[in-house]
């Protein structure tokens, strides 16, 4: 069952195009109460325990994530243990300097990008419509009812998936452009250069409702 996602899910025009950077911080959940060095710190003497308040505490937001950027359920459930799975085998070898959310978000964007790079299309998903499946997370999503979070949706399916992925982390998650640019492993011009292009892109792209 996927835990509650943390608030800031709805995506919307002002949102997406808002131009200022932000000074970092996403919300962050804590993991069972313990700080990212408490919990690396638990992981090299309790591995399983630390596993376990890593999986409680992050899945529903991991999985939020990945289920928009490869649009099936299934597939983001997959790659959601996909990610742990190596948080498992890796966690313990984090240094206290490691940021773990961040870290992890870092092996879900290459995740899904891997993944989509395989696909001849790319394509998003309007969350509402998993309401009432198994895979349904807790958070509520008006995607289908109301009609810009819908306009939104079809606008990001353009977009290369490398750029959704940097917007998405900066519009949805709340990361600043050097977080976006540790997570994914490119210089901070180049994360820049993608959050540019997408919105310059949503911008031509996305029709206000007459």
């Amino acid at each position: 069952m996927i835990p509650p996602s943390t608030p800031g899910m709805t995506l919307s025009f002002s949102s997406i195009v808002r131009d200022a950077d932000r000074p970092g911080g996403a919300v962050v959940e804590v993991a069972g109460g313990l700080t990212d060095a408490q919990l690396i710190a638990l992981a090299r003497e309790e591995p399983a325990q630390a596993f376990e308040l890593l999986y409680a505490t992050y899945k529903g937001r991991l999985y939020s994530f990945l289920l928009r950027m490869v649009s099936q359920p299934e597939m983001a459930d997959d790659l959601t243990h996909d990610v742990f799975a190596k948080a498992l085998r890796l966690l313990p070898t984090l240094t206290n300097e490691h940021r773990v959310l961040p870290w992890l978000y870092r092996v879900a964007n290459n995740a899904a990008i891997d993944q989509l790079r395989r696909r001849s299309r790319f394509s998003w998903l309007r969350i509402g419509s998993l309401h009432g499946t198994v895979g349904e997370p807790h958070a509520a999503d008006d995607h289908d009812r109301i009609p810009e979070q819908a306009h939104v949706q079809s606008v990001l399916r353009t977009l290369p998936p490398e750029n959704a992925a940097a917007l998405l982390l900066h519009a949805l998650e709340g990361y600043s452009y050097k977080e976006i640019a540790e997570i994914q492993g490119v210089s901070l011009t180049a994360v820049r250069s993608r959050i540019a292009r997408a919105r310059s892109a949503f911008k031509e792209r996305y029709t206000p409702e007459p």
